[in-house]
């Protein structure tokens, strides 16, 4: 099986971020990818692209007729898209 774990090394050691099933002394293979600086920053501002022309790049890379199907009414009826729960009428 093969994870992803954020670790930060210092001292000599691979500290992982989070917890690891693991038993003790059990050999694992680790591969090591640098985390670039801008992890966590999102990538239109990683660029100098400001947050209304990131969301205008993304309301646009959704396919013509998409928004159709999508519902109007999510902030009211989050529990009827999350998990089945009736819909709240309007008043």
């Amino acid at each position: 099986m093969t994870r992803t774990v954020r670790a930060t090394y210092a001292n000599g050691v691979l500290t992982p971020q989070e917890p690891l099933d693991l038993e003790e002394g059990q050999q694992v293979m680790v591969s090591i990818e640098d985390v670039p600086v801008s992890v966590g920053v999102p990538s239109g501002e990683a660029h100098g692209e400001s947050l209304l022309e990131m969301f205008e790049r993304l309301r646009k890379s959704v396919p013509p007729g998409a928004w159709d199907d999508m519902p109007v009414d999510g902030a009211k009826n989050y529990k009827h898209c999350l998990y089945g729960h009736p819909k709240v009428e309007d008043q």
